[in-house]
């Protein structure tokens, strides 16, 4: 009878046993003081969920670029000064000629992805301009674009002014900024449509 006692003790010590790496004193079911490394998936079952009120928390990540590939790591969000996502609304007036040719947005192109949403003019309408048997309204352009490590904007008619009153239009834009923590450019993809205007691209973005 005593030795099916002792049997059944350690069978269920064993059940509520903690595993320590790199430690002596393991304060959970797997405690690991050191690095971790998951080089194929990764599965979580039930885990604690982050509420709405919770701070101080830390985001567990899977790096792509460790060597090997696969070491766990935190993405402290304490020591983030933007969100994934933010959303900027600028407007801008007194413009010479109504032509933002570049502004520096002075937003880190290391860090940060800046796209262009919303965006709408106020003021003289586009004066078209007769161009042999049709009219032009020229080539007007809106961007970002990357220029000495910074984002630029470029908002303007490249071919025709609106206005000759510098004050003639006031241009309001919403940047979309993406944490690069989070997101990445993916790489152009070039495809030749030979003259046609129907085609296929030339390969699926490698996401």
């Amino acid at each position: 009878m005593d030795k099916i006692t002792f049997l059944l003790l350690f069978i269920i010590n064993i059940g509520f046993a903690q595993v320590g790496v790199g430690t002596l004193n393991p304060q959970a079911e797997l405690d690991i003081n050191g690095s971790l490394l998951v080089q194929k998936e990764f599965k979580t079952g039930l885990l604690p969920t982050v509420k709405i009120t919770d701070e101080n928390f830390k985001l567990l990540t899977r790096l792509t670029n460790s060597s090997p590939v696969g070491e766990i790591t935190v993405l402290n969000v304490d020591s983030l000064t933007v969100a994934p996502i933010n959303v900027v609304n600028y407007k801008f007036d007194n413009i010479h000629l109504d032509n933002l040719t570049d502004v520096d947005l002075q937003f880190d192109a290391n860090k940060y992805i800046v796209g262009v949403a919303n965006f709408r003019y106020l003021g003289d309408a586009v004066k078209k301009t007769p161009t042999g048997s049709t009219n032009s309204i020229g080539a007007f352009v809106t961007r970002t674009f990357i220029q000495n490590g910074t984002w630029h904007l470029e908002i303007r008619n490249r071919f025709l002014d609106f206005t000759n009153n510098s004050q003639g239009i006031k241009y309001h834009v919403t940047f979309i900024i993406y944490d690069k923590s989070y997101f990445r450019n993916l790489p152009v993809i070039t495809t030749n449509l030979n003259g046609s205007n129907t085609g296929v691209a030339s390969s699926i973005p490698n996401l």
